[in-house]
């Protein structure tokens, strides 16, 4: 994991919040789809659409994973992770990210290829500002990509009536607020019905975004692992030392031996074991995870 040597004065306040607006800042920044291509071998022959659902694809392979984010507060310097940061990482290490840091990286490929793309933040039940995603315009219409809840494949915002989708292991509805800017996220596995979180739809600059994404470093879920990722029409969730594998009509929970940990993290999510052994190391030294008494 790189430690970019512009980022490493300890900035606090406004001022951090003043150097990472201006670092993911799509207009200041490097050209990410380039990059992204050349590392994921995607090809730039396709155009328009076409080139977009390539690197959704290549970016669908990006987990969910706040072991990348546990390790970077243990840094000096501002803790976030650049979008070079997250593709290298991905292709050394498999790493992916947190909401953040994988809707700013996403953001960076969707601005290289000339589309339109927008942050807004979410709320979930435990707090405001809990989650972020991003809008991306396609044909002047407005669609969701949400990369932290593994939604890469754009969809159309809807304005009046529920819009639904199915993912090959649950079902995801969409349901807006009326005349309050704000959707709803719900999913549904085996008729059961599940509220996750709220959308508003009215875009946030990079300051705004900047400032959630600085305090979810000292959220409750930095104290345990927590990944998930898709493969085929699977899901594999895993938070402290249990996992959840689901499919369209099946559901597995195994809680994983201590001993078993960091092998079980680094197989199912494919992290390079050494950073999964890092990860859950700081967590316990710091006494925030005991896998044994959960």
């Amino acid at each position: 994991m790189q430690f970019h040597p512009h980022l490493t004065s300890p900035f606090k306040g406004e001022e951090l919040c003043k150097v990472m607006r201006e670092t993911i800042n799509p207009r200041n920044h490097w050209n990410g789809a380039d990059l992204f291509c050349d590392l994921y071998q995607v090809s730039r022959q396709e155009e328009g659409f076409y080139l977009l659902r390539d690197i959704l694809k290549g970016f669908s392979h990006f987990p969910f994973e706040n072991l990348s984010k546990i390790i970077k507060l243990q840094r000096s310097g501002p803790h976030i992770r650049l979008p070079v940061e997250v593709m290298e990482d991905h292709k050394e290490m498999g790493l992916g990210g947190t909401c953040f840091s994988l809707t700013s990286a996403l953001s960076h490929l969707v601005h290289g290829l000339g589309w339109k793309a927008e942050y807004i933040l979410a709320d979930r039940r435990y707090g405001q500002n809990t989650h972020c995603a991003l809008i991306i315009w396609i044909e002047n219409k407005p669609h969701l990509l949400d990369p932290g809840f593994l939604i890469v494949r754009p969809i159309p915002l809807p304005s009046r009536s529920e819009r639904e989708i199915e993912t090959g292991f649950n079902r995801l509805i969409l349901a807006p607020e009326q005349n309050r800017g704000r959707i709803s996220l719900h999913t549904v596995r085996q008729n059961k019905r599940v509220y996750r979180l709220t959308y508003k739809t009215s875009p946030v600059d990079a300051g705004e975004f900047c400032k959630a994404w600085d305090s979810s470093f000292h959220w409750e879920m930095m104290k345990y692992p927590l990944l998930t990722r898709t493969i085929a029409s699977k899901q594999i969730y895993l938070k402290g030392s249990r996992i959840q594998i689901s499919s369209a009509d099946a559901m597995e929970k195994q809680n994983i031996r201590p001993a078993e940990l960091t092998d079980k993290i680094a197989a199912e999510f494919r992290i390079h074991p050494a950073l999964v052994v890092r990860a859950v190391s700081i967590l316990r030294d710091r006494g925030d995870f005991a896998p044994s008494k959960r």
